[in-house]
């Protein structure tokens, strides 16, 4: 772990502490030091180095940066650039309701792993815009749509924000794995179970299907862009592996992805991958706010109803305490919020189905009062309308957060818009 830089001076401070002033007076100390200014949305972390600093405003530029065709932009896509999707309130945010996109999968209806990408496409992602006859533009009115005679199970997507998750790197599987309960072993209701991107257990994404944030980042370049990369460290780059344990699985970390435009692969380079891995990598969390009277009561009651169950408040991780308020484990969240669309390679568990089409990795709640709305959809516009569409295994703290008294709901609101 890097020690901040103000860290690092302590020792040489103490001992220029210990020595008397030429002049013969007392000894010299240090003097009062300045308060830190506070980290707003969009700042980097505190104790980066010029290097890693370099290379966040590089990539702060970059997804910012909208492409061109000429660039590579296409053949198909959504958005030509990260913020595109990501800007709710600053750059690396969320997005509104008209930025929301489709992901589709043919489903014959044998289990999760016959699932596959509609014809010509790379992934479920299903392109708005590019090349007549291979954008593909799906709605409610169009789910029974059929493809070689077997159904399009589609869903719509709202882009989460990403600012901190690079801290959840520095969680380890051991920290993860100790809250799952598959099997639902001390009967409370609450199975959560980790995901995998085949090459490592996964802490991104809606169904928590990536591994790290290298593959993160790739698969929205290719997916929402068009954009082709070669690995930054491919592998390597995996998060938590065992000493000596091979990646396994269906993961792919090590390919490059290519397209049929003119553009040359890769469309772009090693180092602006790398910044941009950087910009989300060094993105600072969401800092929260001092607790009023409301925002405590609301803390304890939201332990007391059961939500912090999920939404653990602290991982402990290589870097110190993670305080994002999740368990980065998937939850079948009822059949209300399914999708039935399978991402990753789910935890096995005798009580669970293969897929996770009913699962959605609990999102974290620090700095959730800026990035409405809410759920994998957004189809929640407040908190209040959030947690009132909570299903499966988080009905049970629903009904009893329904069933407080107005204030006490709103002691709980507080709370989240303090985070």
């Amino acid at each position: 772990m890097r020690l901040p830089f103000a860290a690092c001076l302590l020792p040489l401070l103490a001992l220029v502490g210990c020595h008397k002033s030429s002049s013969g007076g007392p000894p010299v100390g240090p003097g009062p030091q300045p308060q830190p200014q506070p980290i707003q949305l969009g700042d980097p972390l505190p104790d980066l180095t010029a290097e890693e600093l370099a290379a966040f405003e590089r990539g702060r530029a970059l997804f910012s940066k909208r492409f061109t065709p000429s660039e590579g932009l296409g053949p198909v896509y959504n958005a030509t650039s990260c913020s595109s999707c990501h800007s709710k309130p600053v750059p690396g945010g969320s997005s509104e309701l008209y930025r929301n996109f489709y992901v589709a999968v043919v489903d014959p209806g044998f289990g999760p792993i016959f699932q596959s990408n509609l014809p010509g496409l790379p992934s479920p992602v299903l392109p708005a815009f590019g090349t007549p006859g291979q954008a593909h533009r799906l709605d409610a009115a169009r789910v029974t749509m059929q493809t070689s005679g077997f159904p399009i199970v589609s869903a719509q997507r709202n882009s989460i924000p990403i600012f901190g998750t690079g801290l959840f790197e520095f969680i380890s599987n051991a920290t993860i794995l100790a809250n799952a309960d598959p099997e639902d072993d001390d009967q409370d209701g609450i199975s959560g179970r980790t995901n995998s991107d085949g090459a490592g257990m996964g802490r991104f994404g809606q169904k928590a299907q990536s591994n790290n944030i290298e593959f993160f980042t790739r698969a929205p370049l290719m997916n929402q862009m068009g954009i082709t990369s070669d690995p930054f460290r491919g592998a390597a780059g995996t998060v938590s592996l065992a000493p000596g344990l091979a990646p396994q699985g269906t993961g792919t970390p090590n390919a490059s992805t290519t397209d049929a435009d003119p553009v040359l692969d890769p469309e772009i380079s090693r180092q602006d991958l790398g910044d941009l891995i950087a910009f989300t990598r060094f993105l600072a969390p969401p800092e929260p706010r001092e607790f009023n009277e409301s925002a405590t009561r609301g803390s304890a009651t939201f332990e007391n109803l059961g939500c912090a169950k999920c939404h653990i408040a602290e991982l402990q991780s290589s870097r110190g305490p993670v305080r994002a308020y999740t368990d980065l484990l998937i939850h079948d969240m009822g059949p209300e919020l399914a999708d039935g669309i399978n991402f990753g390679i789910p935890q096995s568990s005798r009580s669970s189905p293969d897929g996770n089409g009913t699962e959605w990795r609990t999102q974290p709640l620090w700095g959730v009062s800026h990035f409405g709305p809410y759920l994998h959809d957004g189809r929640a516009q407040t908190l209040d309308e959030a947690i009132r569409m909570h299903g499966g295994e988080g009905l049970t703290s629903r009904d009893l957060y329904v069933a407080l008294p107005a204030n006490e709901r709103e002691d709980v609101l507080e709370f989240l818009r303090h985070l």
